[in-house]
C-alpha cells in the first residue's frame, strides 16, 4: 500500500503542473521574504513591522551634523567664525517658534538641519526667524546661546502691548495650546510678510530636515509658478512633510475598490495569452495541459498579485515630485505657504482664535477650494514623538515618515550638488 501511494505521488510530481507549482512556490517564498525585508516600513503593508520603525537612522546622522554644525558656531570666540545670513529680499523665510520641552529639546538639531549644508546661494535666498515663545525666554535652554546670533537673521520674544502679554503668560499658565498654538503661527506669518519673501516656510521646533531641502522645494515652487501646469493663485501650501500612515488602498482606489474585478482580469488573461500559445505552438501542447493552465490561472497568478496588495499602496506607488494631497496630509510640521494667500489665511485664523492649527487651514483650504500640496519624497522628519502639547504618545508617534529614515546620506549630497548645478538661476542669489 506504502509503495502504491509512493508511486502515485512520484507520478503526480512528474506532471507539468506540480513541477510548476513547486518552481512558483519556490519563487513566491523568495518574493515573499524580499517583501519582509523591503516593505516593512509601509504601515499599510502586510509585512509591516511595528518593532524598530521609528528608530532613527537618517535622522541620527543629521542630528550629528546639525549639532557639530551649531556648536561650531557656539565658540566664545569669533575667530574664524563667519556669520551666515540671508539677504534684505529673501526668496523664501523660513519661521518657527520654540517652547522649553521637559524632556527632549530637538530646537538645535532642526535649527542645525535647516542650515548646516546650505550652499552660499541657497542661504542667501533664506530669511530664518525664531521666536522663543515662552513668556519667560530664559526657561528655553537656548536662549541667548551664541550660535543663534551667528546663524539666524532674526531672534525675538513677544512684541505685544502689555495687556496682550499678560494674556499670553494666562494661556501660558493654564497650558491653553489651542489659543496660544493658533496665536504663535499667527505671528509667525505675519513675521514673515514683514520681510517681503515671496514664500513663507513654517515649520515646527521638533523637526529634522534632510540634505538638499532647500533646493528640491525652490525647483518645486518654480513648477508651481512656472511650469508646464503653472498653479498659480489656486494653491494653498507646498508640504514638505507628510505621513505614509494615510496614504492606504481606499474605496477611491479604482483597482482596490474592483479588487474582485483586479483578479479576473489577470487570471482570464493569463488563461487567454497561455491557450494562444498553446494553439500556436504546438510544441507546448504537452507542457501546458489543461492542469497546467489551470494550476497558473487558478493558483499562482492570484498569488502573486495578492502579494503586490499585500506591498502597500505607498510601496507600490510611492510618490514623486509635486503631487495633490487635497486629504491625507496631516499636521503642520512644514508647510510653504506662497505670499498671497497668507493675509486672508491669518484673518481665518484670527477669526477662529482657538482649535487645531493643521485642522483650522484644512478647513479654509475645503472651503475656498484651495489645492493643498506636497513635495515628495519627504523633506524633513518629526522626530519630537514626545509632545511639547501634552498630545498622546500614539498620535505623536503616528506623525512619522517612515521612508524618511531609509534616505542614504551619500546620495541625498550627490543629489543636492547636481541639483544646484543644472538649477535655473532664478534664485540663485550670490
Amino acid at each position: 500500500m506504502r509503495v502504491g501511494s509512493l508511486n502515485v505521488l512520484l507520478h503526480l510530481l512528474k506532471q507539468p503542473a506540480a513541477k510548476l507549482l513547486l518552481i512558483a512556490g519556490f519563487v513566491y517564498l523568495l518574493a515573499f521574504q524580499y517583501c519582509r525585508i523591503r516593505f516593512w516600513r509601509d504601515p499599510h503593508s502586510a509585512f509591516f513591522d511595528i518593532r524598530n520603525v521609528f528608530e532613527w537612522k537618517y535622522s541620527l546622522l543629521r542630528e550629528h551634523q546639525a549639532q557639530h554644525f551649531t556648536s561650531v558656531y557656539n565658540a566664545p570666540s569669533d575667530s574664524g567664525v563667519d556669520d551666515k545670513f540671508g539677504t534684505d529680499h529673501p526668496l523664501m523665510c523660513a519661521a518657527l517658534a520654540t517652547v522649553k520641552r521637559d524632556k527632549d529639546d530637538y530646537f538645535e538639531a532642526t535649527v542645525g538641519s535647516l542650515l548646516v549644508d546650505l550652499d552660499p546661494r541657497e542661504r542667501h535666498a533664506l530669511h530664518l526667524s525664531v521666536l522663543f515663545a515662552n513668556t519667560d525666554p530664559t526657561q528655553h535652554p537656548s536662549w541667548d546661546q551664541r550660535w543663534l546670533g551667528r546663524l539666524v537673521d532674526s531672534v525675538s520674544t513677544y512684541n505685544v502691548s502689555e495687556k496682550q502679554f499678560h494674556h499670553l503668560q494666562e494661556l501660558e499658565g493654564q497650558h491653553n495650546f489651542y489659543e496660544k498654538g493658533v496665536y504663535d503661527y499667527i505671528y509667525l506669518l505675519n513675521q514673515c510678510l514683514e520681510t517681503g519673501a515671496p514664500y513663507i516656510f513654517i515649520l515646527e521646533d521638533d523637526v529634522i530636515l534632510a540634505d538638499g531641502w532647500f533646493v528640491k522645494t525652490m525647483n518645486g515652487l518654480h513648477q508651481l509658478s512656472h511650469g508646464p501646469t503653472a498653479r498659480n493663485n489656486s494653491w494653498i501650501y507646498l508640504r514638505l512633510f507628510y505621513t505614509e500612515t494615510s496614504l492606504m488602498w481606499s474605496s477611491s482606489d479604482f483597482w482596490y475598490r474592483n479588487m474582485p474585478l483586479a483578479f479576473l482580469l489577470v487570471m482570464g488573461s493569463g488563461c487567454a495569452l497561455l491557450l494562444t500559445i498553446r494553439r500556436h505552438w504546438p510544441t507546448t501542447r504537452p507542457t501546458l495541459n489543461n492542469w497546467t493552465i489551470a494550476a497558473v490561472c487558478l493558483v499562482v497568478i492570484p498569488a502573486f498579485t495578492g502579494l503586490l496588495y499585500m506591498m502597500g499602496k505607498y510601496s507600490l506607488l510611492p510618490l514623486e515630485g509635486v503631487v495633490e494631497m487635497n486629504g491625507p496630509g496631516c499636521c503642520t510640521q512644514g508647510l510653504v505657504f506662497p505670499r498671497e494667500q497668507v493675509p486672508a489665511l491669518m484673518a481665518r485664523l484670527q477669526e477662529k482664535k482657538s482649535g487645531q492649527t493643521d485642522s483650522m487651514i484644512e478647513e479654509y483650504a475645503d472651503q475656498t477650494g484651495l489645492t493643498r500640496l506636497a513635495l515628495a519624497p519627504q523633506q524633513l522628519q518629526h522626530v519630537g514623538l514626545r509632545s511639547s502639547r501634552d498630545n498622546l504618545e500614539v498620535n505623536t508617534q503616528s506623525t512619522w515618515a517612515f521612508w524618511f529614515e531609509e534616505n542614504d546620506a551619500r546620495k541625498l549630497k550627490a543629489e543636492h550638488e547636481r541639483l544646484l548645478a543644472a538649477s535655473d538661476h532664478y534664485w540663485l542669489l550670490d
